[in-house]
């Protein structure tokens, strides 16, 4: 195997392994087909190859990838591994999703990446399921299947939750009326993960939800009169997307900015992720520049106010 070529399938696997999956994907093209060929399902684009190994790493969170085995000829190479951890969240098939059993898994993994220009174009991923079936209890002769406690598979599996979209639209709702029309930043703790990740364009970005929760007080000390109204909601997947107007009077300091007084109206865009019931990543989009003018303020040349 050429040394680039297994730098690169060393690096895009170190990546994994260290859950920094924005990272692996770099070694990917935009367009990487990935195949679970023991489950049956796939996932196309950089989007999909991360959500599917966020999937594993939910299920497993201690998950780790030991052992690793390469072997390639020309643009194909197969990369043999073993993956452990202990089942402690929910794990997502094709056809149903399995609780937590609280068992450990050892399993032998076997990937065919298929290389084009340096870059991952297809991904196969083969491995024994029924070996990891057993290792977490779900196939007789294992401890969870004891004469007391013995349940077919079908009987502990759980169908996959269509509705997962819109109870995610109720928990992005329930967490603007509860913040945001009654002003009260301390209410996002019933709805966001204590690790709440906030992008916020040019107001900056904010890593935790005590951060988050000190941006928005800022904007309920600026604007005490502050209404957020909802125009649209749109939820797939782990995604919801809300467009929504703001409007309010400036009656304290702002970024800088002492009362104008000025009524001001603008518009907006939030993407929100949500896992498992929580609110765990925002990504904010708002005409800052149209506020600042209703302000009669005007930014510095670097941007800032």
């Amino acid at each position: 195997m050429i040394g680039g070529t297994e730098d690169m399938v060393r690096g895009l696997f170190g990546a994994l392994a260290e859950r920094e999956f924005e990272g692996a994907a770099k070694w990917l093209r935009e367009d990487v087909r990935l195949m679970s060929v023991a489950t049956g399902d796939s996932y196309t684009g950089r989007r999909g190859f991360i959500e599917y190994h966020r999937g594993w790493s939910a299920a497993f969170p201690d998950l780790r990838i030991d052992s690793l085995e390469l072997a390639g000829d020309g643009d194909r190479v197969v990369v043999e591994y073993e993956m452990e951890g202990t089942h402690t969240g929910p794990l997502l098939t094709p056809r149903c999703h399995i609780p937590a059993t609280g068992m450990e898994i050892q399993v032998r993994f076997a990937d065919v990446l298929d290389l084009t220009n340096g870059k991952v174009a297809a991904f196969r991923r083969y491995f024994d399921t029924v070996t990891m079936l057993r290792q977490l209890g779900l196939v007789a002769g294992t401890p969870l299947h004891a004469p007391d406690r013995r349940a077919p598979l079908e009987l502990y599996a759980q169908p996959v939750d269509t509705n997962a979209p819109q109870r995610h639209k109720a928990i992005v709702h329930r967490f603007l009326q509860e913040v945001f029309d009654r002003r009260n930043a301390a209410a996002a703790a019933d709805s966001c993960a204590k690790g709440y990740l906030w992008h916020g364009g040019h107001l900056g970005d904010a890593t935790s939800l005590h951060d988050y929760q000190a941006v928005i007080t800022s904007f309920f000390v600026g604007f005490p009169d502050l209404e957020v109204e909802v125009l649209d909601t749109i939820a797939e997947g782990d995604r919801v997307a809300v467009r929504f107007t703001m409007n309010g009077t400036h009656l304290g300091p702002f970024k800088g900015i002492s009362p104008t007084y000025s009524r001001i109206s603008g518009s907006g865009a939030s993407t929100f992720r949500i896992a498992e019931g929580r609110i765990v990543e925002e990504w904010w989009q708002g005409d800052l520049l149209a506020l600042l003018r209703q302000l009669e303020a005007k930014p510095a040349p670097d941007g800032t106010v």
